[in-house]
């Protein structure tokens, strides 16, 4: 990505992938009580993922080379596999365990997109 001139289309559609994650954690940490256990450790997940995105889009945007890039984007990977496997034997809710499993693809299609940019 920093090498030559950026793909506009790819930093167009790696730009929506970061927001949607990013409103995805804002809304799912907003509606969070945190009176049980498990919803205190969502919630600690998602400040971990949010801090995380805030890491990839500032890579991004000093234009660090191509690996920062990746790692930043394959940490945030990481992050949301992890919530997922945390709420794995817990009695979160449906709708709750489908937007931590939807931040987790969307993830995973930041970190494919930046390795297919990168060759």
């Amino acid at each position: 990505m920093s090498g030559n001139a950026p793909n506009q289309a790819l930093l167009e559609a790696l730009g929506k992938l970061i927001k949607d994650v990013q409103d995805l954690v804002m809304l799912l940490g907003q509606g969070l009580s945190r009176a049980k256990p498990w919803q205190r450790q969502l919630s600690a997940h998602l400040a971990d993922i949010d801090r995380q995105l805030q890491v990839l889009r500032m890579t991004v945007a000093m234009e660090k080379q191509d690996g920062e890039i990746l790692e930043a984007a394959e940490q945030l990977a990481g992050l949301s596999r992890l919530a997922g496997a945390a709420l794995a034997g817990s009695r979160v809710d449906p709708t709750t365990r489908a937007a931590i499993k939807l931040i987790g693809d969307l993830t995973v299609r930041i970190r494919t997109t930046l390795q297919e940019a990168r060759g």
